[in-house]
């Protein structure tokens, strides 16, 4: 006797360019739509630098796929935004000489490109970012220039410098509304950078946490006893994905 197996349905990926002027030239976003989306409804949109990583080695679209096979499950669109590696710490470091530019594209380019071509929520509590590491502090960054455009954060071992503290606390109180998932591993005391500096990565989430929580803003905050690697971030992903939909206004 031969069973048959029923398909499940996947989602899909749409590649969007942006002609960005400001940073001069062409960009790529991937955007994962469930199998069922519909342009007849409205979703949040989970937004994430070093989007190819995530893609690659966080293997986000086989968790997105296996995620919305359960039709309780709340379902939102993900933009994976790739970087050039050459130019990543310049335009997600914060005293990057391409940061603004970045930030700039990200909010007044890359959005309105996205909301243009795909029925997105177009309000700033159905707007989140992910990010880890650097990635991580240009997300915080983005949401601190626009803060009615995003009201969501996902932190992975954010590489936070002493502008991103700055700014936070110069942002205060009216940061409290906005939700943030933040982790951490224990093993990321040492951690070596590109630049080949030694950074204290949990030492740095320890502060940010604190700091966030003195701005009033309920953190969910987790150490876990893993590394600086994708296979930490990777691990966790359930957990962002989880807490966007529990956080996410619409």
């Amino acid at each position: 006797m031969f069973m048959s197996l029923e398909k499940q349905p996947t989602g899909t990926v749409e590649r969007v360019e942006i002609q960005s002027q400001f940073l001069g030239e062409t960009r790529e976003a991937h955007v994962y739509l469930p199998h069922n989306y519909s342009p007849l409804y409205k979703y949040p949109v989970l937004y994430i630098n070093d989007g190819s990583d995530y893609e690659s080695m966080g293997r986000m679209i086989t968790l997105l796929n296996e995620r919305f096979q359960d039709r309780n499950q709340r379902r939102f669109l993900v933009v994976f935004t790739p970087v050039d590696k050459s130019v990543r710490r310049e335009e997600y470091h914060p005293e990057g000489s391409k940061h603004k530019a970045y930030v700039r594209f990200f909010a007044d380019e890359l959005v309105p490109a996205i909301e243009e071509r795909f029925t997105a929520f177009p309000m700033g509590p159905a707007r989140g970012i992910l990010g880890s590491s650097l990635g991580a502090t240009a997300a915080l960054h983005t949401l601190l220039t626009y803060p009615r455009k995003f009201h969501y954060l996902a932190l992975q071992s954010g590489a936070f410098r002493d502008s991103s503290y700055a700014e936070v606390e110069a942002a205060g109180k009216s940061l409290a509304t906005v939700p943030v998932y933040q982790v951490v591993g224990l093993q990321e005391e040492n951690f070596q950078s590109s630049s080949g500096k030694t950074i204290d990565i949990l030492a740095l989430n320890r502060k940010m946490r604190d700091l966030l929580q003195t701005c009033g803003v309920d953190v969910d905050y987790a150490e876990y006893d893993k590394d600086h690697t994708w296979g930490f971030w990777q691990e966790d992903l359930p957990r962002v994905l989880d807490h966007f939909a529990r956080h996410t206004s619409f």
